[in-house]
Formats: C-alpha cells, structure tokens, sequence
C-alpha cells in the first residue's frame, strides 16, 4: 500500500533542550569530554548555556529540583521545509495541527500525540540561526 505524501518535511534537528542540576558540571561534560562547543563563550552567567556540535545545538537549561520529573527533555526543535513561518502554520494546519504557540524567534511549538513539545523551525528562523552561528552570536 502506498503512503500519502507527509504534510511536512522536517530536513533535521536544529536543537534539543535538556534540564539539569548543575549548569557548569554540565557544560564542563559537553565540553570538556563530548566536544561541544560553548555558543556563548563570553562566559556570561545565567541559568542557561547553549552549546553545539556541528550545526545542531544542544541548550541545557538548570533547573531545580527533579531534572527527570517528567520532563526529562523539554523540547526538540526540528528544520521543516516550508520558506516561512505562515506557510508552516498553514500546512499544520492542514495537517489538522492547530493553535500552535508562536515565538519571538520565527518558530513554533506544537505537541506530539504524547504531548511532547516540538519546536518547528521554517526556513526564514533557520537562516537567522545561521547568521547568528556566523556571527558568534547567542542564541
């Protein structure tokens, strides 16, 4: 039986958010034993540390009290191929997606049938992504 053809196509996975307890431990783990390189290496302090290894990033985010609580990974944002973020909006929709929370940076999260939060990112935030990674610039 043949397929439908997919409402989307997600071309890969721009960033994956992971809650922890010890911010610098763990920026010291991806660092230091993984590879990763430190996004934001003007050091600045916070409870965030946004980190990549070659174009996908990995955002760690401390928090307090149980980092497994059920919210083991608080997101993953994926690349769709759609040129824009009203063109996304609209095959969602189509897809019988609706009500999708939109963002500041050109994206939006929707939930998977377990309730997982994605974060699609269309074309217009990934070229944003781009300039900021050429920029050294955060975020």
């Amino acid at each position: 039986m043949a397929m439908a053809a997919p409402k989307l196509q997600v071309t890969g996975i721009n960033h994956v958010v992971l809650h922890v307890r010890d911010l610098e431990r763990s920026k010291r783990f991806y660092i230091d034993v993984l590879g990763f390189e430190d996004r934001r290496p003007s050091g600045e302090p916070g409870s965030m540390s946004f980190l990549r290894c070659g174009s996908q990033g990995l955002d760690l985010f401390e928090v307090s009290g149980d980092v497994h609580g059920g919210q083991e990974m608080n997101h993953m944002a994926l690349n769709v191929a759609a040129p824009d973020l009203d063109e996304l909006l609209s095959r969602l929709s189509e897809a019988g997606i609706e009500n999708g929370q939109r963002t500041p940076r050109n994206s939006v999260f929707i939930f998977d049938p377990d309730g997982h939060r994605l974060e699609m990112l269309p074309d217009t935030a990934r070229a944003r992504t781009s300039e900021r990674q050429g920029a050294g610039a955060t975020t």
